[in-house]
């Protein structure tokens, strides 16, 4: 999966149900384990002002980042 500026906007845009489960789903598929996690409302708001701010940097050092985190198969 491409995440790009286009990808983001439509996440932030996303109902708080819609945008957990679409978090978990790309998660998954990008081999991320976030079974754990907790998508409070302020977390998920706190998520789509991120979101919405990031740049075409920021999403490249996002995707670095999550490299780090992608389960070992």
């Amino acid at each position: 999966m491409n995440i790009d500026k286009n990808l983001l906007d439509k996440l932030a845009a996303m109902d708080d149900d819609s945008l957990a489960a679409s978090i978990r789903a790309i998660a998954a598929a990008s081999g991320v384990d976030l079974s754990g996690a907790n998508f409070d409302k302020s977390r998920l708001d706190a998520l789509r002002t991120a979101m919405r701010g990031a740049s075409d940097e920021d999403i490249a050092r996002a995707k670095e980042i999550l490299k780090g985190y992608r389960t070992q198969s």
